[in-house]
């Protein structure tokens, strides 16, 4: 059953894809419409796949208001609902998040919600939560949490809710996976303007958020139950256009800068800046389509420096220990942890947070269904110039991977910035030469590399603007060590639990991706733990960063070697721009806004993202570019846990059932006992990584041609791929 939905939903999916992208790109020259199909295997004739869509298409506009019956007493309603997602409880069946609501009530808000099947076939319930006061904004709007536990069942469910303090036409839902089921997801990041012009903002749609919008189009057709947010997820960027920043900014010498007092007015102005930022930037009134996609969508969020300010963590330690930085910084991390964790930094371990070295420093380790797991680091909460993470931090956050539940096959890693980029060793060096240095005279020497460097100083410390964002990446000198150490960590978890590691980032405000591997594996994917691919999708609102700095970084971006045997690479995966258009010279980062979606696919053990890039600027509509990572079926381990995902319908999940042989002899279930037990699996060989001899490939001599599936990019030839997009040899 789960892989025949499996079909049904990847066929739908590239249906769905293909109808929108092709709507959105009328008048292109030499278009081919891509060829129905599921990894080439081509329809019957008269078959059509738009009934079988519409069969998992699961409407989502606002229900009819007696649906739910219960009291109104509307207060001032400032921002909320806001969704939260913490994890799977499969000891008690629970789905377990929270939602969050800014008002002016002094008695506790209920949310009453109503559960019912996608499809109406079963009964509905409903269930009231009652909030719990977090904190107060001056006494005058209260944060309410409210503890969502919902029993999750074996069919998708909605959830439609409304609460006691909203309007009686105020209804909304979000869906629920079976719990046999791993969940489709997406991710964004630089959620924000920067500080541009307002021409510009109008001219990418700050009003209208088309990249939200067609976001929240393939929700209501196909639809997410998880919204990952890489970091940046609002900006404070026009804070130091406010005048309680002024003593600051008039300030020039910088000793007298760094002894400054952060007098009342200061204190005042910057908690009620962050407050009211949030509430612009996440609230029905500032930005409606925002507001509904974190109104029916959970989030999993994590902070990156412009959700505090930018290159906040970069700087030099005298700098981000002077009182206004501390005193900023405290009211960053109370309003983050609020707004997007629906917690205090105190409270954060109680809600599933894996806590740091310091109090504002929590990570996040959950599941996403049986199949997926995510690690979402947190790269800000301690971080100083030359560390990213302290060591007793990433001791913490390996016990937490170790203790997930052994069917888990894909590991998410997210970070506010991406591990795999090209090196930016010459913007380093100009850069930090270009302190106090005659800018006229550094243009001249360096040409369009000056231009991008001198074109603004930062207003915090006077350094070039791009100095903080180039110490803010792990390829950054300053970072290589520790970079190379968590990786090294990474891989051996993969070999130890026979998990691929993925990683998956923003901030750069282009997409590309790459990838870590083995040289001697190059055609044995599956059975490579060392293979490790990077996907960058940003930003989901921010403009894209000059084309220069995108060639220069395209010339730098050529293999290199990580380790003896491991080599990362960049991929030239975009050749068409969204609008079909054939690209000559950058094809492995593309300065096009975008978001990823995500889902695993059961049938294949592969875990699909599509980067979704903008057709154009300012216009709903996005072009898909599909990206495969395979299963890793690697040990004795990772044999049985794919041959029993394989052959056992659902698989036993708890979270007592660990990986650590120490902790659990044997941690696996026998197979069931109606089934011939799976042949014992081929001794590794010393040093050295090989193929399993089962799960047989599907792609072996007996099978048709499997060609991996996505969405078809437009060409003049015709496509010789069922699904469309690949990889195609030594890509």
């Amino acid at each position: 059953m789960t892989t025949c939905l499996s079909e049904l939903f990847k066929a739908s999916f590239r249906t769905f894809q293909t109808h929108r992208s092709s709507c959105q790109v009328q008048g292109m020259d030499n278009y081919q419409q891509p060829t129905p199909g599921y990894y080439g295997q081509q329809p019957n004739p008269g078959d059509n796949p738009v009934p079988q869509f519409n069969q998992l298409s699961i409407n989502t506009q606002r229900p009819n208001p007696q649906q739910i019956d219960m009291q109104h007493r509307p207060s001032q309603v400032v921002c909320g609902p806001l969704l939260r997602y913490e994890k799977i409880d499969y000891d008690q069946r629970l789905w377990r998040g929270s939602c969050l609501i800014v008002s002016n009530d002094t008695m506790p808000p209920t949310i009453r919600a109503i559960v019912a099947s996608a499809d109406d076939s079963t009964p509905s319930s409903t269930l009231d939560f009652h909030g719990t006061c977090l904190d107060s904004f001056r006494n005058q709007y209260q944060f309410w949490r409210f503890q969502l536990d919902i029993p999750l069942k074996e069919y998708h469910q909605i959830v439609t809710y409304t609460a006691s303090c909203f309007d009686k036409l105020d209804i909304f839902s979000f869906h629920l996976s079976a719990i046999q089921e791993s969940m489709r997801w997406a991710f964004h990041s630089c959620n924000g303007f920067s500080d541009i012009s307002q021409e510009l903002k109008d001219k990418f749609g700050e009003k209208t958020a088309p990249m939200w919008a067609d976001l929240l189009e393939r929700h209501d057709t196909m639809p997410f139950h998880i919204l990952i947010g890489g970091g940046d997820q609002l900006y404070q960027d026009r804070m130091l256009k406010e005048e309680f920043m002024n003593p600051w900014l008039e300030e020039k010498d910088p000793k007298k800068r760094l002894a400054m007092q952060c007098l009342p007015p200061m204190r005042d102005g910057l908690e009620n800046f962050f407050f009211s930022n949030y509430v612009k930037c996440f609230g029905q009134e500032g930005s409606p389509v925002v507001a509904r996609a974190f109104a029916s969508i959970p989030s999993v969020n994590m902070w990156d420096d412009h959700d505090i300010i930018d290159g906040y963590g970069s700087y030099p330690a005298d700098m981000q220990q002077a009182e206004v930085f501390q005193v900023l910084f405290a009211n960053a991390s109370r309003f983050y942890y609020l707004f997007q964790q629906h917690t205090t930094a105190k409270l954060a371990p109680q809600f599933g947070m894996i806590p740091g070295s310091k109090p504002s420093a929590n990570s996040i380790v959950t599941t996403l269904g049986p199949d997926v797991a995510v690690l979402s680091l947190d790269c800000r909460g301690e971080r100083t110039k030359y560390d990213i993470c302290n060591p007793l931090t990433y001791d913490r956050i390996f016990k937490a991977l170790y203790d997930l539940p052994f069917t888990v096959k894909h590991l998410v890693l997210v970070t506010g910035v991406p591990l795999i980029y090209p090196r930016l060793t010459l913007f380093e060096k100009a850069m930090e030469g270009a302190a106090g240095f005659n800018m006229a005279q550094l243009v001249g020497k360096t040409g369009a590399l000056g231009e991008l460097i001198s074109g603004q100083l930062n207003k915090w410390n006077g350094d070039p603007e791009l100095l903080d964002d180039m110490n803010d990446h792990w390829t950054a000198g300053c970072h290589e060590v520790e970079r190379k150490k968590l990786i090294s960590r990474l891989q051996r978890y993969a070999r130890d639990c026979s998990v691929r590691v993925s990683f998956i980032a923003g901030d750069v405000h282009c997409c590309a991706a790459g990838k870590l591997y083995s040289k001697d594996m190059r055609l044995k994917e599956e059975g490579d733990p060392h293979l490790m691919f990077q996907i960058v999708s940003s930003a989901i609102v921010n403009i894209p960063p000059p084309q220069a700095l995108l060639a220069i970084l395209n010339q730098n971006s050529s293999p290199i070697s990580f380790n003896g045997n491991t080599e990362e690479k960049m991929f030239n995966i975009f050749k068409r721009s969204p609008n079909g258009n054939k690209r000559q010279k950058n094809t492995k980062l593309m300065g096009m806004r975008n978001y990823c979606a995500a889902y695993y696919d059961p049938a294949t053990g592969k875990m699909n993202f599509w980067i979704q890039a903008e057709v154009r600027v300012g216009v709903k509509g996005t072009m898909g570019y599909l990206l495969d990572v395979p299963k890793l079926v690697f040990g004795p381990r990772g044999g049985l846990i794919h041959h029993l995902a394989q052959t056992a319908p659902v698989l036993p999940l708890s979270p007592s059932a660990v990986r650590d042989p120490s902790a659990n002899n044997n941690p696996l279930p026998p197979p069931p006992k109606d089934r011939p037990a799976p042949p014992p699996p081929m001794p590794p060989r010393p040093d050295s990584n090989y193929s399993p001899s089962y799960p047989p490939s599907i792609n072996n001599a007996n099978s048709p041609s499997r060609p991996v599936g996505g969405f078809a990019l437009p060409s003049s030839q015709p496509s010789n791929f069922g699904g469309g997009f690949v990889r195609p040899p030594g890509y």
